[in-house]
């Protein structure tokens, strides 16, 4: 599913860990910033963040949720989502993704929620090669 067909506010009713107090955001894409999403806080004080699908950093990334993670979201189990994992850019240049705890997102509902798998097999630092 492409970021740019959400279109409104998204509400992350628990908001994101670390940042609970902000709750709602927009997805902000173009093709000049492809294959990237900016996650805007809709306040003027809201954070924001990059994202990108973690399907085009990982080869064969799994995407699924359990039955509590699908009801947060209003979703049944084939209902089309977003998924985003959040970048990174760190102080050398380079940029990884958290690929752990994807930021999922049903279009239907406008809900969103940020999954962190403990036992992920996945990295929270994922580098980003391009």
């Amino acid at each position: 599913m492409n970021p740019s067909s959400v279109d409104g506010v998204v509400t992350f009713p628990q908001g994101l860990p670390g940042f609970e107090e902000f709750r709602q955001f927009m997805l902000v894409a173009s093709p000049d910033m492809e294959p990237f999403t900016v996650m805007q806080g809709v306040t003027a004080e809201g954070p924001s963040f990059v994202a990108v699908d973690p399907r085009l950093v990982e080869k064969g990334y799994r995407t699924a949720l359990d039955r509590v993670d699908l009801a947060r979201l209003s979703a049944h189990e084939r209902e089309p989502l977003l998924w985003l994992a959040i970048v990174a850019a760190n102080e050398d240049g380079t940029a990884t993704a958290n690929l752990r705890a994807p930021v999922v997102i049903n279009p239907g509902t406008m809900r969103g929620i940020q999954v962190i798998a403990v036992d992920s097999p996945y990295r929270t630092d994922h580098p980003l090669v391009g």
